[in-house]
């Protein structure tokens, strides 16, 4: 790229401190920037010196990640005394649910804490970093992801040195620390985010919250999945763009207060010190800031310091101070977003004419080199965001972002005034997000690719930078079609794959099972899992509530590829099986529903019907003998033998041979089922499906002899009130030689499958 050759010796050093970070982390990424950066010196026939840096440079990064980790442990065991708990981060209500960040003997934890009355939560909004209370509660350890290529919670936490959660039962009372002075930044954030919940509009607060302190947790659920599936969630996000403006304008102010220019400058790069912590050091955040302080501390210096050599002088200094930022997201975008943008900078200034030209070259470099990291995570990737940024990037920069800025200054130093500005800012929000609501509800906003490979990243890695390379001789037609081929080929492959899976989903307490054929041959969903409702008082309603269907399901679907179900079976209406229906319905396109006769009477699944009858979703009732076949797999329907439904006897039971195994899944089926059952038919089944999550009313010991299946698989929550299972089912699989397969014990179970042979694997072994 055009910059390269300015700032290359101090890039080599980032990439050597990155190689070193993840040798020394176990990261199997680690070998891929090791020889990135071999190659890149060979090449370049670097002299001696600069190898040498790069050595001393990846040994020092090595051992300093090294040290980390091995000092990554925690003091604190389950029988650990909680007595004082310091509250260290702001803390987050949303209905009757209290969570932050805490700290204990000197350990940061996460708390949260089951809100009893309304009077509490009045108490618990006055909560604030600093403060010191006296809690009783339990130690939990964090869960791993349970299904998948679904986020792994555990880790999270772990890469912020956070070891253990605290389940608060009661708080009994609260007060200062003796080290308040520690917590005055975070307080001043406290007080700011408050601030603007009292003054301004409801429908603004989030966006204003985000853009002022970079904190996102008002902004609506829809709202946010709006902007991500538009490929513009980073307008909402601090970056280099609000850095830069808010710098501005306080210089601005400073100079019209009559101030000198150097002292002017000076005092703002102070302020950008202190906004890094305002806005809760977010890697973008300070990246941004970092780097204006570097050129501005530099920029009489005899030393001369490119925006490439600060951003590298910044990348290797975050990952010197905290390895594990190599594992954030935000930090992962922003510097490889950074990176690119100013090694493209020449080809992206040399657009004569025309700001449009411009601004399509930087959303193009953008979106591209983004696109590597938004795929490993997320699986997914905005097709429209190479024309909405288009749009909504000069919006953002030239009307929201100063308005928001400007209405929140004239807000503090004004009281009670400039009511006209607020209104008129008010006015542009919802004018942006009615925009943004009407362009999503286009068809084909995102393309779903599921989880690439390893090699598949790096290969697209390679074929963007050579896009970009080629993008500066104006020969970027022939690798940008090379990109998109590789993009179809992984999509092609994901649809028609010769692999076969067969999941079962941990959802909790509930089912949900999914087949996927090989060849595109069909994709089937046996219930969708669920949780009850239970009534609450308008306080208690969260905004923001975890679902089954929206959550776990869909995400793991996303992260195979999978956009549409042929069939969806709901094998009866109770609610730990179709629960999860109606969201995935919203996000999901559903071919055909099958449901037992009758259970169209339940609530739960009138509720269901209804939803698929306005999408124009086929609902058919079926039962015993009714069967469908595709390619060389056929599927049997075997109960429920009459129209009559009566609950979980009358589930739907399906049979079927896949991958060189003979499969039973019989949803809640009870023992008065499985005698119609063992009396209607010879049936022998490789993987059993138990029945009603391993309740003492299902799995007969007729019934398994009968069956004699190798492998029995119950779906069943951790630490369910219900007590599934139960230990006499779990005796009766047993006596019978049957392998036995827990969700609440081991997560999801994957057997992928090729022809007639498969393998088994757990997601917990």
């Amino acid at each position: 790229m055009s910059n390269f050759t300015g700032g290359y010796k101090l890039l080599l050093m980032a990439v050597s401190t990155l190689s070193g970070t993840l040798s020394a982390l176990q990261s199997y990424w680690s070998a891929f920037f090791i020889v990135f950066l071999l190659l890149t010196l060979l090449l370049r026939k670097s002299s001696l010196l600069i190898c040498t840096s790069c050595s001393i440079v990846f040994i020092a990064s090595f051992l300093l990640a090294d040290l980390q980790e091995t000092n990554r442990i925690s003091s604190i065991t389950p029988r650990t005394s909680i007595n004082l708990l310091t509250i260290d981060s702001i803390p987050s209500i949303d209905g009757n649910s209290l969570r932050g960040i805490g700290e204990l003997n000197n350990e940061k934890l996460i708390f949260r804490y089951r809100i009893p009355t309304e009077e509490q939560a009045e108490t618990a909004e006055k909560l604030m970093p600093g403060l010191s209370c006296k809690i009783r509660g339990e130690f939990v350890e964090p869960e791993k992801n349970s299904n998948p290529n679904l986020f792994n919670y555990k880790r999270y936490l772990y890469e912020r040195n956070i070891h253990w959660i605290i389940q608060v039962d009661s708080i009994e009372s609260c007060g200062k620390t003796d080290d308040e002075w520690k917590y005055s930044m975070i307080q001043w954030r406290y007080s700011g985010l408050k601030y603007i919940e009292k003054h301004f509009p409801a429908e603004t607060v989030g966006m204003t919250q985000a853009l002022v302190f970079g904190e996102s947790a008002r902004i609506p659920e829809e709202k946010m999945n709006a902007y991500r599936e538009l490929g513009i969630v980073h307008l909402l996000a601090i970056s280099g763009l609000h850095v830069g403006l808010i710098f501005g304008m306080i210089y601005f102010i400073f100079l019209r207060l009559g101030i000198t220019r150097e002292s002017a400058l000076w005092i703002s790069v102070v302020f950008l010190l202190f906004y890094m912590i305002l806005t809760g050091g977010a890697p973008p955040v300070v990246r941004a800031s970092s780097m204006l302080i570097i050129l501005l501390l530099f920029r009489k210096s005899r030393f001369r310091v490119s925006t490439l050599d600060s951003l590298s002088i910044v990348f290797i200094c975050l990952l010197f101070l905290n390895p594990f930022l190599v594992f954030d997201i935000g930090f992962q975008l922003s510097f490889t977003v950074s990176y690119c943008l100013v090694l493209s900078s020449t080809m992206i200034a040399a657009s004569t004419g025309s700001y449009l030209i411009q601004l399509l070259k930087v959303t193009v470099v953008a979106q591209l080199s983004s696109l590597p990291i938004i795929l490993f995570h997320f699986y997914e990737f905005s097709l429209s965001g190479f024309l909405t940024n288009l749009l909504f990037v000069p919006l953002f920069s030239l009307l929201v972002l100063p308005m928001a800025l400007f209405t929140f200054l004239m807000n503090l130093l004004v009281s009670d005034g400039f009511n006209l500005l607020t209104s008129f800012y008010a006015l542009i929000v919802r004018s942006v997000d009615a925009l943004s609501t009407l362009i999503v509800v286009f068809p084909f906003n995102t393309v779903v690719l599921g989880k690439p490979h390893s090699l598949t990243i790096i290969c697209y890695a390679l074929l963007i930078l050579n896009v970009f390379l080629q993008l500066e001789k104006g020969k970027w037609k022939g690798p940008s079609l090379l990109l998109c081929g590789v993009m179809l080929m992984q999509l092609v492959w994901n649809h028609f794959s010769p692999y076969g899976e067969v999941v079962f989903i941990d959802v909790g307490q509930g089912d949900a099972i999914l087949v996927d054929l090989p060849f595109n041959q069909g994709t089937y969903l046996i219930d969708t899992g669920g949780a009850a409702d239970f009534s609450e008082e308008a306080w208690e309603k969260k905004t923001k509530t975890f679902t089954v269907g929206e959550d776990v399901i869909v995400p793991l679907l996303k992260s195979k590829g999978i956009t549409k179900l042929d069939k969806l079976i709901l094998t009866h209406g109770d609610l730990d099986h179709v629960g999860g229906a109606e969201d995935l319905m919203e996000m999901v396109k559903v071919e055909e529903i099958l449901i037992t006769p009758n259970s169209g009477e339940k609530k739960e699944m009138k509720e269901i019907i209804r939803a698929a009858t306005e999408k124009g979703i086929a609902v058919r009732q079926v039962r015993s003998p009714f069967k469908w076949e595709t390619g060389r797999y056929s599927f049997h329907i075997l109960s429920p033998q009459d129209d009559v439904y009566e609950g979980n006897d009358d589930s739907l039971v399906v049979y079927s041979e896949m991958g060189g195994l003979k499969w039973l899944f019989t949803g809640d089926m009870e023992e008065e089922g499985e005698e119609v059952f063992v009396q209607s038919y010879e049936l022998k089944a490789d993987v059993l499906k138990v029945g009603h999550h391993g309740s003492n009313t299902s799995t007969s010991e007729a019934f398994l002899e009968e069956v004699r299946p190798s492998i029995g698989v119950i779906s069943a929550g951790r630490n369910n009130r219900f007590g599934h299972p139960h230990p006499d089912v779990i005796k009766r699989l047993q006596r019978n030689e049957v392998l036995i397969h827990n969700t609440a014990e081991h997560g999801a179970l994957t057997y992928r499958f090729l022809g007639g042979q498969g393998t088994f694997s757990a997601q917990h072994p």
